[in-house]
């Protein structure tokens, strides 16, 4: 994937998060630990946009394989994680039902995406030494 288009993906995805974030705000109300799943898709969301930004900045770095999986492990853990915590926030508690293992193995592809940035970094690094 090309900078670019990892970075469009990036802002893309703040745009999305900002209109959740407005909408729980304002539009929703919550029972029980709805809101806190909320607050904690919204916070995540936003993190790992930034953690794609900096995809997108390992990409022009010449690291384009490993910005490309990190960027892939990045929007499926928020497709993933996110996606899921703020369907649990709206929807209520076991309404995941036979899903339910979709936000932990969101979770583990936002790890999966901090570790490929990483080494990706640390390529960059050795070929530019």
């Amino acid at each position: 994937m090309r900078p670019n288009i990892i970075l469009a993906t990036a802002a893309l995805n703040g745009f999305i998060a900002t209109g959740f974030a407005a909408i729980g705000s304002h539009a929703l109300s919550f029972e029980g630990k709805g809101s806190d799943l909320f607050q904690q898709a919204i916070d995540f969301h936003y993190v790992h946009i930034l953690a794609l930004a900096a995809c997108a900045m390992l990409g022009r770095w010449g690291q384009q394989k490993w910005a490309t999986r990190g960027a892939i492990f990045f929007l499926v853990g928020i497709i993933g994680f996110s996606a899921s915590l703020y369907w649990r926030a709206i929807m209520g508690p076991g309404s995941l039902g036979s899903f339910h293992w979709i936000t932990p193995i969101g979770g583990l592809s936002l790890m999966a995406g901090w570790l490929s940035l990483a080494l990706g970094a640390l390529k960059a690094q050795q070929e530019n030494l």
